[in-house]
C-alpha cells in the first residue's frame, strides 16, 4: 500500500512540474513555400522589364487564383460542416474529401502555371536562384544580407 502512495505522489509531482511546460504555446512554424514568390523575387536583381512582365503575369492570374482559394475554402467548410453533423454519412464525407482534394489540386496547378510564367521571364542564373530560394527551408534573408 505504501508503494502505491509513493508512486502516486511521484506521478503527481512529475505532472505538476511538467504541466507548465506543456501548457506553453508552441511557436507557429511557417508553412514551407507559402507566400515565398515575392520574397524570392526580391533577391534576384530584376530589370525593370522583368518586373513589368512578372507583375503582368501576377495581375492576370490573381482573379483565377483568388477563385481557386475560395473554392478550397468552400470545400473545406462543407467537409467540416458534414463532419460536425449529428450522424455524418460516410459517402457524403468521402465525396467532400474528394472535392477538397480536387480543389487543392486545381489551386496547385494554377500556382505552378504562374511559377512557370514567372520563370520564363528570368535569365537562367536568376531561374536557378529563384528555384533554390523556393525550395530552401526557413526564412529568407533580405537582399542586402544575402550578398554578404
Amino acid at each position: 500500500m505504501r508503494r502505491v502512495h509513493r508512486f502516486a505522489a511521484s506521478a503527481f509531482l512529475a505532472l505538476a512540474f511538467a504541466r507548465p511546460g506543456l501548457s506553453q504555446a508552441t511557436p507557429e512554424t511557417p508553412r514551407v513555400g507559402r507566400h515565398r514568390f515575392r520574397e524570392c523575387l526580391s533577391i534576384l536583381d530584376l530589370t525593370d522589364q522583368q518586373k513589368t512582365d512578372i507583375l503582368a503575369v501576377v495581375d492576370a492570374a490573381k482573379p483565377a487564383l483568388e477563385a481557386d482559394v475560395a473554392a478550397v475554402k468552400a470545400a473545406r467548410d462543407t467537409l467540416r460542416a458534414d463532419l460536425a453533423a449529428p450522424a455524418p454519412d460516410a459517402c457524403t464525407i468521402g465525396a467532400d474529401a474528394l472535392a477538397v482534394q480536387a480543389a487543392v489540386d486545381t489551386l496547385r496547378q494554377a500556382r505552378d502555371g504562374v511559377r512557370a510564367a514567372i520563370e520564363a521571364a528570368l535569365t537562367p542564373e536568376q531561374k536557378t536562384r529563384f528555384e533554390g530560394c523556393l525550395d530552401a527551408p526557413g526564412p529568407i534573408a533580405p537582399a542586402d544580407e544575402a550578398t554578404e
